[in-house]
C-alpha cells in the first residue's frame, strides 16, 4: 500500500508558524490567503456560526476579523508538531482593543491556538481555531463577569438576561 500523505518536515512547519504569524500580524489578507489552499477547510466556529470552504468565502471572515479588532495583535507562546511533521499548533496570546460598536476603550488578552490539521502543495488545507471568546467578551465588558457559574449554567444566565 502507498502512502499518500504529504511529505512535510520540522523545518517546513518552523517556516510556516513564522510566516502564519508575520502574515495575520500583517492584518493583510492577501499575505494570510498566501498560506492557504484554494479549497481551504477553515473551521473556525468560536468566531464564526459555520466552516468556511474555500478562500472565496473566507474572504467575508477576515473581513471581519480585521473590522472588529483592528489593532489585534498575536504572540507566539509555543508551537508543537506531530511526530510525523503532518500537522501543528501554535498557542497563541492574542490582545487588541474593543470593536468600535462596543463604544468603549477597552482592551482584552487572551488565549488561543492556531491548529493546522492538514497541508497540500505547502499550503493550509485545512484550519481549526479555538480560544477563549468569552473571557475576551467578559474584559470588553460585552457580557458579565462569569464568576463561580459552571459552563452551562453561565450559559443559560447569558440567555435570561
Amino acid at each position: 500500500m502507498t502512502d499518500l500523505r504529504p511529505v512535510q518536515t520540522t523545518a517546513f512547519l518552523q517556516d510556516f508558524a513564522d510566516r502564519w504569524l508575520a502574515a495575520w500580524n500583517s492584518h493583510d489578507t492577501e499575505q494570510v490567503f498566501a498560506l492557504l489552499a484554494d479549497d481551504i477547510t477553515w473551521d473556525d466556529r468560536v468566531f464564526w456560526p459555520e466552516v468556511i470552504h474555500g478562500r472565496g468565502d473566507l474572504r467575508a471572515y477576515m473581513d471581519k476579523i480585521w473590522q472588529a479588532m483592528p489593532d489585534v495583535e498575536w504572540t507566539e507562546i509555543e508551537r508543537f508538531f506531530s511526530p510525523d511533521s503532518t500537522r501543528g499548533l501554535v498557542l497563541f496570546e492574542q490582545t487588541g482593543g474593543a470593536p468600535a460598536a462596543f463604544g468603549t476603550d477597552r482592551r482584552f488578552r487572551s488565549h488561543g491556538c492556531d491548529i493546522f490539521l492538514a497541508f497540500r502543495d505547502g499550503k493550509l488545507s485545512h484550519y481549526l481555531g479555538a480560544y477563549d471568546i468569552v473571557g475576551m467578551l467578559e474584559q470588553l465588558g460585552a457580557i458579565p463577569p462569569r464568576g463561580s457559574r459552571t459552563g452551562s449554567g453561565y450559559v443559560m444566565s447569558l440567555a435570561k438576561r
